[in-house]
């Protein structure tokens, strides 16, 4: 039997938004590894997103890369935001490249499946969008300076 165990949100590391301007926000990797490994790769996280911004900027479950990050999708990657406060849009784009986008705010709930089209979760209001995000399996996540 496996003993229950418990995170601090105070032990998780802040880092700024990937791949945004230094205001942009924060994200917190809270069950992520190296320092916490679930048996069926889960992950589960928080963050805040200013607004303007995008907690992770246009991008498709498969590979992603800018300055200072990179993220390799596995191939059964399923994604999950949960606003828990604050405004915005969720946008994806079709086929064609048209821009499709919806009002999301505080219980809304957002299932990004691993074949998702490009993607980003934009704050367009006014305060904070302040967001928990979980998954499966964990992405490959590389930071450098």
């Amino acid at each position: 039997m496996e003993k229950i165990r418990i995170f601090k949100l105070s032990e998780a590391e802040s880092r700024p938004l990937p791949a945004q301007k230094e205001n942009a926000g924060w994200v917190k990797r809270v069950i992520y590894p190296p320092h916490f490994i679930t048996n069926n790769g889960t992950f589960f996280g928080v963050g805040e997103v200013n607004p303007g911004f995008s907690p992770h900027r246009w991008h498709n479950h498969d590979r992603d890369k800018a300055e200072g990050y990179s993220v390799e999708y596995p191939k059964n990657f399923e994604e999950i935001y949960y606003i828990v406060s604050g405004t915005g849009v969720m946008q994806w784009k079709t086929p064609d490249g048209k821009v499709k986008e919806e009002k999301v705010g505080p219980g809304d709930t957002i299932y990004m499946p691993g074949d998702a089209p490009q993607h980003q979760l934009l704050n367009n209001g006014t305060e904070k969008i302040t967001l928990i995000f979980c998954g499966s399996p964990t992405a490959k996540v590389t930071f450098s300076k």
